[in-house]
């Protein structure tokens, strides 16, 4: 019998008791029904004694322990949502899930799922499930993604790509909407840094037509 009303309550709100039976429940039902009943009383009295122990023994509040006993196991859990989030956008075989996909299946917006992807997360899958077997015939999102932008910036005049690179790339970001916000700002920071002076690269079309313009 457990005579702390917090505990009791604790134990109640922790283990809840199976619902209750329908009026006409077969014979088998009703038996599973109250085994797990039985289980759960069980359950309830050996927590509620852990708990009286500890409150004893060194006076922790019950309470506190608890909610942070379930403060690491969703911590936990979010820690391993994070890792699966990485490992579909940046280590599964083939095409990579979208953001849009992986919200549904996380109950998340795609932007959640798109900001919570950090760089450190996509290096510990990589380290958890060792070389990649995957088959890395084409270019990563992200890598894709910077020669695409450098192709629509090579290919404009130098005053669109200073429009362009200007409030840190503001007008170049939804097209980078694919990528997770730490990918989208590498891609923007190369960018200006390897445009800095506003030139074309070496050998590019735009590079070639300033010469011919500059030689005529």
């Amino acid at each position: 019998m457990v005579k702390d009303p917090l505990i009791r309550d604790l134990v109640a709100i922790l283990l809840p008791l199976p619902g209750k039976l329908a009026v006409f429940d077969d014979p088998t039902y009703f038996e599973e029904h109250q085994n797990t009943l039985d289980a759960t009383y069980d359950a309830r009295e050996e927590l509620a004694g852990q708990m009286e122990e500890a409150l004893e023994a060194s006076g922790t509040d019950p309470l506190l322990e608890a909610i942070t006993e379930a403060s690491h196991i969703i911590n936990a859990q979010e820690e391993q949502r994070r890792l699966l989030f990485a490992y579909a956008r940046e280590h599964v075989r083939g095409r990579p899930y979208s953001f849009d996909v992986l919200g549904r299946a996380a109950g998340k917006p795609a932007s959640t799922v798109r900001s919570s992807i950090k760089q450190a997360d996509i290096d510990a899958v990589a380290e958890l499930i060792g070389p990649a077997p995957r088959e890395k015939t084409q270019e990563s999102p992200e890598e894709a993604a910077m020669a695409n932008l450098r192709s629509l910036l090579d290919g404009v005049d130098l005053e669109t790509r200073k429009n362009l690179l200007a409030n840190d790339g503001a007008q170049l970001r939804p097209l980078l909407a694919g990528l997770h916000e730490e990918a989208v700002e590498r891609v923007i920071a190369q960018l200006r840094q390897g445009y800095t002076e506003m030139r074309p690269r070496l050998g590019s079309a735009l590079a070639r037509k300033l010469e011919a313009k500059e030689q005529a």
